[in-house]
């Protein structure tokens, strides 16, 4: 099963196409060769997103932000002095005075942050919206469909809605923030209504920033409902509802929320079951979801660069419609459509770099988006699939022979088992901090769900496409992805029953700082180790 000779070679060595004494044929350079990982852009990440959460809590002061640019532009204009006359360089992955240009973009990335995360928090404490508890007359804006009451013995429904303008005194005051909007009725209304609403507002509940609170809406009166596209958007999901009608309790729910995140409908049962076996990830069209559809685009579409360009960037536009602009959907769509591009180009870029220029353009314009735990949990499991779980998988496929079925089932069983676990592990102390609660089964129950996860993804997305041409032919569509749904439903709940589950633990930042400090300081022990403990031991490294 194991490859032979898969001695370590220097990298710059070149690896002949030629059979080896088992008669497998050794792979060239590009398939087999370990890859350079290009970090050079994440600590200017890992800093744009503590500045801008800094600054979005604690606004910062000009001279600061002042102080940060004026060394960036130091720097950068010493790394410019010094590049003219520089020599040609020993190494050309090392080329000389690099740390000025990465401590130029650091510093840059920094003030940047501090200046767009400080305007935010000033403008949201001088908001006309922001006020004690008390009557409200506001213009809002729906940013989500509504969704039903979790009891569902209640006519009321809730939905997260921008506040465009507040009525204070006999004007219209503009407004920029956001609320959480309780209204009875509410069954025809979608994302991008516009709604004039009286009532109470409550600030002390779902008042986190940039949200003032909740708003109980007594009455609500339609002002606009767009057209275009978000009409186009609104009539997708309405005939894709009817056309998931007929289908059993859990697939009503579970065909639209993997198709196009609509899972307003799931049982409480099962909702709790997937919260338990991390699971509901499943419901929030993700970076998995687009790789799967991407990959179906490519087996349809000729291998023609023009062709498979168009049609990528028509499913990504599509995606981000049908779904909406939510942080961590405009975060997977953007890597994609960076990963994709480079694919189709013939240039393979670095996906760890790209995004990281995802998650700094993100906070850039949306800085509220550090303080956002579904956007972190996004970062940080895409961080786990391009990072890690590529290295395993390259890694496993130069050392496991893939001309035998046993080789074939066991690179199968990598991959399989690689990524949910790494995915795992990398959101496991935001999810515990979040619940308190331990996801003991989540690998198993992600490892079970795996198989039919494609299989839901691309006939609900289909179903849901054709839904306003042919309810018929999407009802057909959407029994299949019904199918599939059944079995992850049945790994949740599976999963959910199995003892150990209720494992609680405390939450909060201590407990996540300290696991990720813990992961931190083993990676770097090992590290250490395969680089200088078995030569100070005497011993053959890993």
């Amino acid at each position: 099963v194991l490859r032979r000779g898969t001695r370590r070679r220097p990298r710059h060595w070149p690896v002949p196409h030629r059979k080896d004494p088992a008669g497998c044929v050794r792979m060239s350079n590009s398939q087999c060769a370990p890859r350079m990982i290009d970090l050079r852009l994440a600590p200017a990440a890992t800093a744009t997103w503590a500045a801008t959460w800094w600054a979005t809590g604690h606004p910062a002061q000009w001279s600061l932000i002042c102080g940060s640019a004026l060394a960036a532009l130091a720097c950068a204009a010493s790394y410019a002095r010094s590049h003219r006359d520089r020599k040609a360089p020993r190494h050309a992955l090392t080329p000389p005075r690099s740390a000025r240009l990465g401590l130029a973009l650091l510093l840059a990335c920094i003030a940047c942050a501090l200046a767009v995360g400080s305007s935010a928090r000033r403008h949201y404490d001088a908001d006309p919206a922001r006020r004690d508890s008390g009557l409200i007359h506001a213009r809002v804006v729906l940013q989500s469909d509504p969704a039903p009451a979790s009891s569902g013995f209640s006519s009321t429904r809730s939905a997260r809605t921008r506040i465009d303008a507040v009525w204070v005194g006999e004007e219209w005051l503009s407004s920029n923030a956001t609320a959480l909007v309780r209204a009875p009725g509410w069954q025809d209304a979608a994302r991008g209504d516009v709604y004039e609403v009286w009532g109470s507002l409550d600030a002390t509940f779902a008042a986190d920033a940039p949200s003032v609170g909740t708003i109980r809406v007594r009455r609500a009166q339609l002002v606009e409902r767009p057209g275009g596209l978000s009409a186009w958007m609104r009539s997708t999901h309405q005939a894709f509802a009817r056309a998931c009608a007929p289908l059993p309790r859990d697939a009503r729910s579970l065909v639209p929320g993997m198709a196009i995140g609509d899972d307003r409908a799931m049982p409480q049962d099962l909702a709790q079951a997937m919260k338990t076996t991390s699971l509901t990830h499943l419901t929030a069209v993700s970076g998995s979801h687009i790789v799967i559809i991407l990959a179906t685009v490519t087996l349809v579409i000729p291998p023609r660069k023009p062709l498979r360009l168009g049609a990528t960037i028509l499913v990504l536009g599509t995606i981000l419609i049908l779904v909406g602009p939510d942080p961590s959907v405009v975060r997977s769509v953007s890597v994609a459509a960076v990963a994709a591009l480079g694919l189709i180009l013939g240039r393979d870029g670095q996906s760890i770099a790209a995004l990281c220029a995802v998650v700094i353009a993100t906070l850039l314009i949306d800085p509220w988006s550090s303080r956002s735990y579904g956007f972190a949990l996004s970062a940080l499991a895409a961080l786990a699939v391009v990072g890690p779980s590529a290295a395993l998988v390259r890694r496993c496929r130069r050392r496991i022979r893939g001309d035998t079925r046993v080789g074939k089932a066991l690179r199968r069983l990598v991959e399989m088992v690689c990524v949910p676990a790494f995915a795992e592990l990398a959101t496991a102390p935001l999810i515990v901090s979040l619940s308190g609660n331990v996801p003991v089964w989540g690998i198993v129950a992600n490892v079970i769900a795996e198989p039919a996860v494609p299989v839901a993804t691309v006939a609900g997305l289909a179903g849901a496409l054709i839904s306003p041409l042919s309810i018929r032919g999407a009802s057909a569509c959407a029994a299949v992805a019904s199918w599939a749904t059944a079995w992850i439903a049945g790994a949740a709940r599976m999963c959910a029953s199995l003892p150990g589950n209720g494992v609680h633990v405390p939450g909060g930042y201590s407990t996540v700082l300290g696991v990720y400090a813990c992961c931190g300081g083993g990676w770097i022990a090992w590290r250490a180790w395969k680089r200088w403990g078995a030569s100070i031991l005497g011993v053959d490294g890993p």
